[in-house]
C-alpha cells in the first residue's frame, strides 16, 4: 500500500506532475470533461491552500493518487466537495476507497456536514465508491451527484485524523530512508560488477 498523507504547498509540483500523468480517459474522469495540459496547470496555480485539503498517496516517493477537497468557509461554511484522481497503475487497490475515507474525515473534522462528489454517470468506480461510504446520488444529464452527510466531529474522529496524519509522515520519512537506501547502494554494485 502506498503512503497516505496530506500534500502541502511546497508539493503542487508533484501534483501537478500527477495531473498530468493521467491518461486522457483518467483526466476526463477526474475532470468531469476533457482537460487540456494548460487547463491542468491553471486549475493547479489556482489552488487556494487557505480552503483546500490535498491527500495524496505515494509509491516510492511519487504521487499517484490524490482527492482534493475545497470548501469556502465564508459563503457555504458547512459544505465542501472533492474530486479524487488515480494513476491506471493503481487502480483497483483499494487506494480510492481509502483516501476517500480519510477526506471524509478530515472534512468532519473540519465542521464541514455536507460534501459533494460529481463524477460522469459512466464512472462506475465512483458510483460505487459514494455508494459505499453513504453517498446520496443523483442523475444529473449526463454526471452522477453524490451528496455526504457527516456527523459532527468528535474526540475519535481528530484523534483518528491526528494519527493517521502522524502515521503517514512516519511511514513517508522510512519510504524516503528506503528510496535513499536503494540509491545509496546502485554505485557499489556497478563498481562490483
Amino acid at each position: 500500500m502506498p503512503v497516505i498523507r496530506k500534500i502541502m504547498p511546497t508539493e503542487l509540483p508533484q501534483y501537478r506532475a500527477h495531473l498530468l500523468r493521467l491518461d486522457r480517459t483518467d483526466r476526463y474522469a477526474r475532470f468531469a470533461g476533457t482537460l487540456s495540459n494548460e487547463a491542468v496547470e491553471r486549475h493547479c496555480t489556482a489552488i487556494d491552500w487557505g480552503r483546500t485539503v490535498i491527500l495524496g498517496a505515494f509509491e516510492d516517493g511519487v504521487l499517484g493518487g490524490a482527492i482534493e477537497l475545497c470548501g469556502d468557509r465564508l459563503l457555504w461554511p458547512e459544505q465542501a466537495e472533492f474530486g479524487i484522481s488515480i494513476e491506471s497503475g493503481l487502480q483497483g487497490k483499494g487506494i480510492g476507497s481509502t483516501l476517500v475515507r480519510r477526506i471524509l474525515t478530515v472534512a468532519r473534522n473540519r465542521g464541514i456536514r455536507h460534501v459533494h462528489m460529481v463524477c460522469l454517470a459512466e464512472n462506475s468506480r465512483m458510483r460505487a465508491l459514494a455508494r459505499r461510504f453513504g453517498g446520496r446520488l443523483a442523475l444529473d444529464g449526463g454526471e452522477i451527484t453524490s451528496m455526504f452527510e457527516l456527523p459532527a466531529p468528535n474526540q475519535f474522529s481528530i484523534a483518528l485524523e491526528a494519527l493517521e496524519d502522524g502515521s503517514g509522515a512516519f511511514n513517508s520519512i522510512l519510504s524516503g530512508n528506503a528510496i535513499q537506501s536503494r540509491l545509496s547502494t546502485r554505485p557499489r554494485e556497478r563498481l562490483a560488477a
